[in-house]
C-alpha cells in the first residue's frame, strides 16, 4: 500500500437533499456527522491510500474513538454545504481531524467537529502503529485553515 503527501486542507462540496430533514423542518443532527466522516473518507484518498484496500488486503484501517460536535446554525434541503477538513495531530496509533461545516452562500458557519481516530489491525480489533507511508500522507496542519471563502485559506 503506498500513499502520497496530500492536501492539508480538504473541501468536501455537498447539496443537503430533502431525506436529509428531520421533523423539526431542518437538517437532523446526525447527518452533519456522516458529512464529517465523507469527507475523511476523501480526504484521505486525496492524500493517497485507499482505505477499501487496506482493509481488504491487510484488515487494517481506522476507527473512530470519539466526536465532538458543535451546532452553530440549520441547513436546510437544497443548501449547498462545504466541510472543510484537515488532521490537527497525529500520534503513533491515532490522529485528531476538525471539521467546518459551513454554507457559503450566506457564509454561515453550521458547524464545527473534531473526530478522534484510531488505526487499528480490525482482525485482531486492537489499536496499532500507523504505517508510515500514511504517517507521511496525512500530514497535520497547524492551526485552523479558516473558512473556505476566505481567498487567504487554501
Amino acid at each position: 500500500m503506498t500513499a502520497s503527501h496530500g492536501p492539508q486542507v480538504f473541501d468536501f462540496h455537498y447539496t443537503v437533499s430533502e431525506d436529509e430533514i428531520d421533523a423539526q423542518e431542518h437538517v437532523h443532527n446526525l447527518r452533519y456527522l456522516q458529512w464529517t466522516l465523507w469527507a475523511a473518507q476523501r480526504h484521505t484518498s486525496a492524500c493517497g491510500w485507499d482505505s477499501k484496500q487496506a482493509l481488504e488486503q491487510n484488515g487494517i484501517g481506522w476507527v473512530v474513538r470519539s466526536h465532538d460536535v458543535t451546532y452553530r446554525a440549520a441547513a436546510f434541503a437544497g443548501d449547498e454545504i462545504i466541510v472543510r477538513t484537515w488532521i490537527a495531530d497525529v500520534t503513533h496509533v491515532s490522529s485528531r481531524r476538525r471539521y467546518l461545516v459551513c454554507r457559503p452562500a450566506d457564509r454561515t458557519i453550521l458547524c464545527r467537529a473534531e473526530t478522534r481516530w484510531a488505526f487499528v489491525d480490525l482482525n485482531v480489533r486492537k489499536a496499532i502503529q500507523i504505517p508510515p507511508e500514511l504517517l507521511q500522507a496525512i500530514q497535520p496542519l497547524e492551526g485552523s485553515p479558516g473558512v473556505p471563502w476566505d481567498a487567504a485559506t487554501p
